[in-house]
């Protein structure tokens, strides 16, 4: 395995220093690479960047390693299910790998009693164990009582199945997909009703004062959040360098992720996830005074401040926020101000509506909101604001008033 210094410019103008290693798949033995991001700006960080190539190449040695696999036709469910996760760890992110692991984990916790081989797997025993999950699928934290699972949460583990039975037929050990038959059907909590899935303009002010005064942390996050729709990994991804404060715009390329371990990625979750948006004079507000608090923190911690890479919500002391813990605290504060059921995504469902109600266009709506598909801003958002279709009365009261004389 080789690795060599590359430049990147990334949309906003920056130039980063990545590494690209090359490698032989040991599977079809053709040449591969792997391009690695140092986060390094270009000045003055070239010795920097040609000194981590010892260790990437270190860390990534295992992709030119061949492992052979002997699996027996009797193999359980369980032990085949950790055969198919060891074998995505090359070929998917971290985080991606970590959501895996935590599911499958999970499965086997339920299937480990029995633990019945692959091949004798059937469609019964899996509608038992989604129906068993959507009634009992996690525990209470604070009751340890169980609790039903979300659909969603459900779905994910009938989407890990799928794959992997699919992997298990390619690799001889079954003939057929036992989940093709299965579906997952569940009923949306009605204790939430669409209408409550969002703030309403009303409540925004009201919402980010409320934030300012007991969750100060939290108010330029939820700012981001509401009038911009970024998601949590958008958010506390961004950085200064994203700020074009002379074109008055910001672009978003850049994420922090987390499932078990905090991920950074110089990009998105979607292609379309990569843009730049205006900047309008409350967000440059907002920032600005962001900014003078963290001069004022940096000056007060000296050479003990973290923030190198310059992100722009961080701790006092520079360092990253874990991205749950955001999640938990937004969680309380929207509780204690009245709106358990909004999250801190849920902010995207508001911005949402906000740019519905003022008009905008549904294509202007999915760049904004960075969706690949459009098809994804119809479905998932458009339903929030179905109160449109009655706000139209007064219309109807003109266009009608011709025909009254017919019903005298």
């Amino acid at each position: 395995m080789k690795g060599t210094v590359q430049k990147k410019k990334m949309r906003s103008g920056k130039e980063y220093f990545t590494i690209c290693l090359t490698y032989q798949d040991p599977y079809t033995n053709k040449r591969k690479q792997k391009v690695v991001s140092t986060g390094l700006e270009i000045k003055g960080n070239k010795r920097k960047a040609q000194n981590m190539i010892p260790s990437l190449i270190e860390k990534y040695e295992y992709l030119e390693r061949y492992l052979p696999t002997t699996l027996d036709h009797d193999i359980s469910l369980c032990d085949y299910l950790d055969e198919w996760l060891k074998s995505k760890c090359i070929s998917i992110r971290t985080s991606t790998y970590e959501s895996y692991s935590y599911r499958v984990n999970s499965m086997k916790k339920y299937f480990k009693k029995e633990n019945p081989r692959l091949v004798d797997v059937t469609p019964k025993m899996l509608k038992t164990f989604f129906e068993y999950s959507l009634s009992y699928g996690k525990i209470n934290q604070k009751t340890h009582k169980r609790e039903p699972l979300s659909v969603r949460s459900v779905r994910s583990y009938r989407s890990i199945l799928f794959a992997m039975f699919n992997e298990a037929i390619v690799d001889g050990l079954i003939t057929y997909n036992p989940i093709i038959s299965v579906s997952v059907h569940g009923k949306k909590n009605k204790d939430y009703a669409e209408e409550y899935l969002f703030l309403t303009e009303d409540e925004i002010s009201s919402f980010l004062q409320f934030l300012k005064i007991h969750y100060p942390r939290l108010l330029g996050i939820a700012f981001m959040g509401i009038y911009y729709g970024l998601r949590r990994s958008e958010i506390l991804g961004l950085k200064w360098s994203a700020i074009d404060w002379e074109n008055e715009t910001l672009t978003i390329e850049h994420t922090v992720v987390r499932v078990k371990t905090v991920s950074i990625k110089d990009d998105t979750k979607t292609t379309a996830g990569s843009r730049t948006l205006n900047l309008f004079s409350s967000a440059k507000q907002c920032l600005r005074t962001i900014k003078e608090e963290q001069q004022s923190n940096a000056a007060f911690f000296g050479n003990c401040y973290q923030n190198k890479e310059g992100y722009i919500f961080t701790w006092e002391d520079g360092h990253l926020y874990n991205p749950n813990y955001i999640s938990r605290k937004f969680k309380q504060a929207a509780s204690d101000f009245g709106r358990p059921e909004i999250t801190l995504h849920k902010l995207r469902h508001t911005c949402c509506s906000l740019l519905i109600n003022k008009g905008w266009p549904i294509k202007q709506l999915q760049y904004w909101l960075g969706h690949d598909d459009v098809q994804t801003t119809l479905n998932i958002y458009a339903h929030y604001n179905r109160k449109l279709l009655n706000q139209s009365t007064n219309d109807l009261e003109d266009i009608s008033a011709g025909t009254l004389q017919l019903f005298k």
